[in-house]
């Protein structure tokens, strides 16, 4: 299908002629060159929603902002609306936004070639808070964006939840019954939220789509009940645009939602290691961070642009086709900036072989990459 189609309550996307070609929720997998259209349209549909029914829009920070001193980078919406929490400032019936996020929990595993990354370390969020008296209607509007916007049947839709937050149970309840329950099949941490801020934590219920033509579920994101001891704050919507995206279509990988062409590599690990490297190292520098000084987030731009070096190695790719790889993902998913900068990039990468090669003391790390360019390079 080359037309993307507006989700709509009652059609949904276009019927397919060949009907065998698409999975339980009426779709296929779409093309790299559809992959933004295709996650902007879902956003789109996000905002409207929750924008129809008088929550006001929040813009997004930079993910480098620091607005968070508890985060190295924006990993969620959550910390761009901690002070609306804390300060009691959530207006009736609530906020919501698009925040782009970059968590880093693979920057430490990129080197390690037994490691798979099973998500991605950059993503669009997708949420709202609300006051915590509107729970049940916070339950009602989420779960009407996934039947009514986005043509969810309820039987491809999984709440996992814990029976002693006997809150959460009632507002899920008045929607839909035991056979859309999944009831403490998980540790109790599964069920409970840190934030960051001391003394406070949040009880939640996690949201789960049917994978594409199988009986299990994969999470896609969850509601959270944010309190202090003494009392409620609000509560959170928290959704993954890329998670979402990922069961509807039978996506490989959440990173096929950003795509990144000309890697045409068979050992699927070191792939997907290759494409969040290029990901993440793109949207950093495109912030203005760059791989060099003392702080925190350097170091960690720092471990994804030297795996540049890495994976370029192992994948036998020229510096100059790795320029080129990381100047079509830039036009694709910036489409509209005029500012170009993979040739930053790509001379950071050139910067750092030069500097290891000349290095006498060298980690293991190091070694382990400059083995590779050596190796590469017969």
């Amino acid at each position: 299908m080359s037309e993307i189609h507006k989700f709509n309550s009652n059609q949904g996307e276009k019927i397919p002629k060949n009907e065998s070609d698409f999975n339980i929720y009426g779709k296929e997998k779409f093309s790299p060159e559809t992959a933004k259209e295709h996650v902007e349209l879902l956003i789109n549909n996000f905002k409207e929603h929750y924008s129809s029914l008088g929550y006001k829009e929040e813009p997004p920070v930079l993910i480098s902002s620091g607005i968070d001193p508890t985060v190295r980078f924006i990993g969620s919406h959550i910390s761009v609306f901690k002070p609306y929490l804390t300060e009691n400032r959530v207006s009736s019936p609530g906020l919501f936004m698009r925040q782009d996020c970059i968590r880093t929990r693979n920057a430490d595993r990129l080197l390690d070639n037994n490691y798979f990354p099973n998500w991605g370390s950059y993503f669009p969020s997708i949420g709202a808070v609300t006051p915590p008296e509107r729970l049940n209607e916070a339950c009602e509007e989420t779960f009407d964006f996934f039947e009514k916007k986005l043509a969810i049947s309820p039987k491809n839709f999984l709440i996992r939840i814990n029976s002693k937050d006997v809150d959460l149970m009632d507002a899920c309840k008045r929607h839909y019954n035991h056979e859309n329950l999944e009831v403490d099949t998980r540790k109790l941490d599964y069920y409970r939220h840190k934030l960051g801020i001391e003394g406070v934590q949040g009880r939640n219920f996690n949201i789960a789509f049917r994978d594409s033509n199988r009986d299990s579920f994969s999470d896609i994101g969850n509601i959270i009940l944010i309190e202090r001891a003494e009392r409620k704050l609000g509560v959170e919507i928290a959704l993954g645009s890329t998670t979402i995206l990922k069961q509807l279509h039978g996506l490989d990988h959440v990173q096929d939602c950003t795509p990144v062409a000309g890697l045409n590599l068979e050992n699927e690990t070191i792939k997907r290691k290759f494409e969040d490297s290029i990901i993440t190292s793109t949207v950093l520098y495109r912030e203005g961070l760059r791989p060099f000084g003392q702080h925190n987030r350097s170091r960690i731009l720092k471990q994804y642009v030297r795996s540049l070096s890495y994976f370029r190695a192992k994948s036998k790719l020229g510096i100059d086709s790795l320029s080129q790889i990381i100047s079509e993902f830039e036009k694709r998913e910036f489409p509209e900036s005029t500012e170009r900068i993979y040739g930053i990039i790509v001379g950071s990468v050139k910067s750092y072989e030069n500097e290891l090669f000349a290095k006498k003391d060298l980690t293991e790390d190091e070694k382990k990459i400059k083995e590779a360019l050596e190796s590469s390079l017969k």
